[in-house]
């Protein structure tokens, strides 16, 4: 099929104006990754749609790279293979609320900024979780993902948030898993046989999800919110482990300095004086009564004083005397200081993994960026009680710096080498850090994956590249 006739059969599909040859916008993102190679963009709107799109691929033998936002920081929705771009944005329809069994269905297209505003117009009682990111980024593909969000460390990575999704595989059928697939409430995953797990943390090579029904949570009556800064690393970690392990806490993370310099608009040649804070600690706490409120802001300063932190700072009063700090007071929010560094470069390793390798760890991961010539940005959270840590490793760079690309690019390889000597595993894994897992990997892991990946997409035309 020449590209005249597949332009033809994309517009009887989804119409003129949502098929475009100009492809240019799709190949690259805020990463080192090198440019991709694509044939059409195309923009379903509906799920019957996306099946239309993925029969003729399936017949045509098209790869189908798709895309939301594009914010992913990982390099992993750039085109490798040509073929079709599917740009899911159109498909943006917050589908029901169910107040009480607590879950939003949504589609892929829909964002963070949406769903807070549609939440707190038709359901002020439920709250969705929010991630240091755009407002513009989409809610689905960051559960899908495994991301991590601000109630992550209460209650986990955003795949264990999704009760079921529906979904379209490689030659075109629609699929659903959890409760939704057999009632009529995506009430959870469980009793079922979990499928929806085929569709987690696999960036879209065993299918192209068209709902998802994320949990929602009960809207605390009271909030407390602090900034703490931390002159010690072991004294910040044992904190937040100790914050974490009471239950009585909704978040707890951790930037380390060079984020408050770069807040301030400094980019090049940081240098943390010696009376600066290490790092910077933000706590939420919320209660349904005062008492309780009044008790866990008691427990959480005794741990903080313990640890040797005392600058505690209530949100509000920072805020009023720094005004810059109101983009990490509220989420979603967007992070203008990283994405709007100049050369446009923004990467990371990301990684979930014990915490008790986690100051080993995040100690030489900081002197491996440094090494490198990157100033030692590392972002951290208890996950799901402190079962688990975040150890994340940031590098703004030039994309416009060959030189730089160069370094950042060995940089991300190193640092994935070392959170997995660490016992942490990448999450979002680039194509550089997926191969390094799966090269790590038991054998029995890598084989039922591969039959996994055989069964769901026997020509590897989902999002190649990719695991």
């Amino acid at each position: 099929m020449n590209g005249v006739d597949l332009k033809d059969a994309l517009v009887a599909i989804v119409g003129a104006e949502h098929v475009d040859p100009t492809v240019d916008d799709y190949l690259t993102d805020v990463t080192e990754n090198p440019p991709g190679k694509a044939d059409f963009v195309v923009r379903p709107g509906t799920a019957d749609e996306v099946q239309a799109v993925m029969r003729l691929a399936h017949e045509r033998s098209l790869a189908v790279t798709p895309i939301v936002a594009g914010y992913n920081v990982a390099g992993i929705a750039i085109p490798r293979a040509g073929g079709l771009v599917l740009d899911l944005t159109r498909m943006d329809r917050i589908v029901d609320i169910d107040h009480d069994a607590m879950y939003v269905v949504v589609e892929p297209g829909v964002t963070f900024g949406q769903l807070k505003a549609h939440l707190d117009e038709h359901a002020p009682d439920l709250v969705y979780t929010y991630p240091f990111a755009p407002p513009s980024t989409s809610v689905v593909a960051n559960a899908l993902l495994d991301g991590l969000n601000n109630l992550s460390m209460r209650h986990g990575a955003m795949g264990q948030w999704i009760n079921g999704v529906e979904a379209v595989l490689h030659d075109g059928t629609l699929v659903r898993t959890g409760s939704g697939a057999v009632v009529g409430s995506w009430f959870g995953r469980a009793p079922l046989p979990d499928l929806t797990g085929l569709f987690v943390s696999t960036q879209g090579t065993t299918g192209v999800v068209t709902r998802a029904a994320l949990q929602l949570q009960p809207k605390p009556a009271l909030r407390r919110r602090w900034f703490a800064f931390a002159f010690s690393l072991d004294g910040a970690y044992e904190a937040m482990r100790q914050l974490a392990r009471t239950g009585s806490f909704d978040d707890v993370g951790l930037m380390t300095w060079p984020a408050g310099k770069m807040l301030f608009g400094a980019t090049r040649d940081l240098v943390r004086d010696d009376d600066e804070p290490l790092a910077f600690l933000f706590v939420d706490i919320t209660a349904a009564t005062a008492p309780e409120l009044d008790a866990r802001v008691a427990l959480g300063r005794r741990i903080l004083e313990d640890c040797g932190i005392e600058s505690i700072f209530h949100v509000e009063h920072l805020v009023h005397l720094v005004p810059r700090y109101a983009k990490l007071a509220e989420l979603p929010t967007t992070l203008d200081f990283l994405l709007e560094f100049p050369g446009g470069g923004l990467t990371w390793v990301g990684s979930y993994g014990p915490g008790g390798r986690w100051l080993e760890g995040a100690e030489a991961g900081m002197a491996a960026m440094e090494a490198h010539g990157f100033p030692p940005f590392v972002v951290a959270r208890p996950m799901s009680g402190g079962h688990y840590f975040v150890l994340r490793f940031v590098a703004c760079f030039d994309k416009g710096d060959a030189a730089e690309v160069t370094r950042v690019r060995a940089l991300m390889g190193e640092l994935a080498d070392l959170v997995l000597e660490h016992d942490y595993v990448p999450y979002k894994a680039s194509a550089d850090a997926a191969r390094r897992i799966l090269a790590r990997a038991h054998p029995g892991f890598v084989d039922l994956f591969t039959r996994v990946r055989d069964l769901l997409d026997p020509d590897r035309r989902m999002n190649p590249g990719r695991w």
